[in-house]
């Protein structure tokens, strides 16, 4: 169904632009210039917009016509030409200082290479984004995969913390790198935190959430390490209930070396939290010292629930009650073929998955899928974690009925400094109920590869819209569970009619004159105790 046919119950404001055909190498050099941006050469984008957005293809910029919050997701593939750069991206406002800044490390022998970013930002009608990158030498290319997200935060419930100053290494010990008053902690300016509800604590480095509900959790860990370190990296999610002790509940690893850092990892979780829980993030490393590099950023936003369907005064709607996260526990076998991670057929030990939440996606292990009980639009993160038995470009897809929405195109594992490695493909695209999703990733040479413990997806629908043929949601009593149309019911016919409360004529529900003859026209009203009763 196009978008033309939806009912937008919010105005809720949504933006998604995806790279489909890679630029040449040389389109972007030392100034920073738009990612989004046609005029790039070879570069093809595709785009899904709401009304409210202007996105301006041949500026890479987005016009923003109402006042919001809005979280912006960035998944960034990139190629570099001739040398090992540093890679910096950035989102601007207008012509202001930028609001976000990050600058992960590409290995030239080992690209095209893949990091994703974030930010909760406040906007103003009229505001314009940039999203922005350059090279610290020679020139890079914008590649097939890459993508931008942006949705209006509709809730109200939300915080984002930034890394404005990065922190200083710490050792082998669990700790949070986003806890300010350790030794060499992280500064979060003023300028890379934003809050509504959600509190972030920066001397205890934890987001707590103010009421139960439905919860984004993502975290882009950007992370380097002293000079001497080649280690893998376990990076954990804990949460404390209120009154109640701390708990680990995702878990993924890293390999961090001290020549090819800074290096990005991405979680992406819904998790349905209590009143008063607390979220923390611990590193753990097997050698050396690792610290938060600038652009890491922590964000928390409160999914919203259903709300009144407007214009209808028949309560609540469905939309938006449609998510799941999905994790491995167990790593799958290796194999240099293309393979779904979430058929339970391609995993080890005992084959099993963590589903941290769901509703109204139904994930099936066996076949590894994800179908959609409603339609909409919904958010997609695949997050697998590869290791490979020698270096190793890998592709990743998200499919829908087998057809491919979006591919990340041949992104680089570098074998045994680089990986683990995560490896972010994201989506945002409209299904219809009962569409199915798959994921697919495959190595594009004999060179065997594992998904580790931890490989993860993200699916939610966006909150913002119903369709008509969502007919539970739009009229909840036209069509009883049995199939009973139920056209002549109170609830059904006509406010004006509503007053006859002791029964409603037949012919009320039928448009035109009362009578072919023209007689008894007058509305006759049956009433309890009438001498024809």
């Amino acid at each position: 169904m196009p978008l033309s046919d939806y009912t937008y119950s919010s105005r809720a404001s949504f933006a998604y632009v995806l790279c489909t055909t890679s630029s040449a190498v040389d389109a972007i050099t030392t100034s920073a210039l738009p990612v989004f941006d046609s005029d790039h050469d070879d570069v093809v984008f595709t785009n899904n917009v709401s009304s409210d957005i202007t996105y301006t293809a041949n500026a890479g910029t987005f016009t923003f016509a109402k006042a919001g919050t809005y979280h912006v997701v960035l998944t960034l593939v990139t190629s570099q030409e001739t040398a090992d750069k540093v890679q910096t991206t950035l989102f601007q406002l207008n012509s202001a200082a930028a609001i976000y800044l990050a600058a992960p490390f590409i290995d030239f022998a080992m690209d095209p290479t893949e990091t994703t970013h974030q930010r909760v930002i406040t906007i103003a009608a009229g505001d314009v984004l940039h999203i922005k990158t350059k090279t610290a030498g020679n020139s890079m290319g914008i590649v097939k995969g890459t993508s931008v997200v942006i949705t209006e935060i509709t809730s109200g419930v939300f915080a984002s913390s930034t890394v404005t100053t990065a922190g200083s290494n710490n050792t082998t010990d669990a700790f949070n790198p986003f806890d300010t008053d350790l030794s060499g902690g992280p500064v979060f300016a003023s300028g890379g935190k934003i809050e509504s509800g959600v509190v972030f604590d920066g001397a205890a480095g934890t987001m707590t959430v103010p009421s139960a509900g439905r919860y984004l959790i993502m975290i882009n860990h950007i992370f380097a390490a002293s000079a001497s370190t080649n280690s893998s990296v376990a990076v954990q999610l804990h949460k404390t209930p209120a009154g109640g002790t701390l708990a680990l509940f995702f878990a993924a690893s890293m390999r961090l070396h001290s020549s090819v850092d800074p290096t990005e990892q991405t979680m992406c979780i819904v998790e349905d939290l209590g009143a008063l829980d607390a979220l923390k993030i611990s590193y753990n490393i097997e050698a050396g010292g690792v610290h938060a590099e600038k652009g890491a950023t922590f964000t928390v936003i409160k999914l919203q629930e259903g709300q009144p369907i407007v214009g209808t005064g028949r309560g609540v709607g469905s939309y938006g009650s449609a998510y799941i996260t999905v994790g491995s526990n167990y790593a799958s076998t290796a194999g240099a073929t293309e393979v779904n991670p979430f058929d339970e057929d391609n995993l080890t030990g005992d084959a099993t998955f963590a589903t941290r939440a769901s509703s109204g996606i139904v994930f099936n292990p066996g076949a590894g899928t994800f179908t959609a009980s409603k339609a909409g639009l919904y958010f997609i993160m695949h997050t697998p974690i590869i290791d490979a038995a020698s270096s190793v470009v890998v592709t990743t897809k998200i499919l829908v009925n087998d057809v491919i929405v979006s591919s990340s195109d041949s992104i680089a594992v570098n074998h045994p400094i680089g990986d683990p490695a995560s490896l972010t493909n994201t989506a945002f695209v409209e299904l219809q109920r009962n569409d199915v999703v798959t994921v697919l990733t495959d190595a594009n040479t004999a060179v065997n590869i594992i998904h580790n413990a931890g490989s993860h997806i993200c699916m939610f629908r966006y909150y913002g819209f119903f369709e008509f043929s969502d007919i539970s949601s739009v009229a909840p009593v036209l069509i009883s569970d049995d199939l009973t149309i139920n056209t002549f019911s109170r609830e059904n016919l006509s406010a004006q009619y509503e007053r006859n409360i002791d029964q409603i004529p037949f012919k009320f529900g039928i448009r035109g004159a009362g009578t072919l003859r023209r007689r008894g026209t007058e509305p006759s009203v049956v009433k309890l105790g009438d001498k024809k009763a």
